[in-house]
């Protein structure tokens, strides 16, 4: 750790002493950001703007700052905090820190990575993982990422900093990241959720599925290979729906799942079927009061992986209703 800091130092010194130092940037009037699709805020400066989207909100100050970022050669320089949201899938917490890792050294060359830092964002224990990239031979890319572990989903704050702009940004990246808040996700008592009696019919080039009109829709973005993806919840962000499609590669529902059951950490396992085909699930839990089970069903060279989430503590609410759905899917 101190050798990495040494060289951070090193760098920064060699990279600002050339030119005038930028002045600190104080922090002024804020504005507050709450995620429509998960529910999280955080406090930005007034006089930046989000140019990210539900689930991955990218604040600062003009589009030019967000493009320096993403090529050096082009756009202004500045700092930018990105908030992402990572579902967990079946992965862990620390599956999820290590694939982040494992992207930061594919995108860019020579980085170097301090070692993980444990420290408290929003009443939580997160990981901070800092980092400098060499983008010129006089300046750098200066940031940290954190995560902080949700209930279903982990939250990754992405703080960067151009040049000495890193420097004179500490007190806005301090300050963001104090404001940060998860999502409350609060269990109904006395009025508890109940699907609607009135269905719906959703439609796909893959299938159809009957589901409750009391259901909603999540916005969800679709793996690269895969051919596609939607969810939908309950009243509870932890209690969804999930169906994503991919190519079967000509394997069978069989071979399909002898490559993929051990990606879960399975408390039991079956055999059902769905519309006529053979169908293989799994039930795992995938965060401590989280309960899941997957289903894997191949038709016309294409798999249909369906994934249920739900509380625990209340699977006598939530699991026969979206297992009602996975029966009532048929197949295209």
């Amino acid at each position: 750790m101190k050798s990495f800091l040494l060289i951070t130092v090193a760098f920064l010194f060699l990279f600002t002493s050339c030119g005038k130092k930028a002045e600190p940037v104080k922090v002024g009037e804020l504005n507050e950001y709450k995620d429509p699709a998960f529910g999280f805020k955080i406090k930005y400066l007034k006089e930046w703007k989000n140019f990210g989207e539900a689930g991955k909100a990218i604040f600062t100050k003009t589009q030019e700052v967000v493009n320096k970022f993403l090529d050096p050669r082009t756009g202004e320089e500045g700092a930018q905090i990105t908030v992402q949201v990572i579902k967990y899938a079946g992965s862990t917490a620390e599956d999820v820190i290590q694939l982040g890792k494992e992207e930061l050294t594919q995108t860019w060359q020579n980085i170097q990575i301090a070692p993980d830092e444990k420290i408290n964002v929003a009443g939580k224990e997160a990981v901070k993982i800092a980092y400098g990239i060499p983008v010129t031979s006089k300046k750098q890319i200066s940031g940290y990422d954190i995560y902080v572990a949700g209930d279903t989903a982990m939250y990754k704050l992405i703080c960067l900093g151009y040049g000495d702009q890193y420097e004179a940004h500490a007190e806005v990246f301090s300050t963001m990241i104090n404001s940060f808040e998860l999502p409350i996700i609060v269990a109904k008592k006395s009025d508890q959720w109940s699907p609607s009696g009135n269905m719906e019919t959703y439609k796909s080039d893959f299938f159809t599925i009957l589901y409750p009109d009391n259901l909603e829709f999540n916005t969800v973005k679709k793996a690269a290979k895969d051919d596609f993806a939607m969810e939908m919840r309950a009243d509870r962000l932890d209690c969804t729906i999930r169906i994503d499609v991919f190519g079967a590669q000509k394997l069978t529902v069989d071979k399909v799942w002898e490559q993929n059951k051990g990606r879960y950490t399975s408390k039991a396992i079956g055999k059902i079927q769905i519309d006529g085909q053979d169908t293989y699930w799994a039930d795992y839990s995938p965060r401590k009061e989280i309960s899941s089970r997957v289903y894997f069903v191949v038709k016309n060279d294409k798999v249909i992986r369906t994934t249920i989430n739900y509380f625990s503590a209340q699977k006598d609410v939530y699991f026969p209703t979206f297992e009602n759905m996975v029966k009532s899917l048929k197949l295209k």
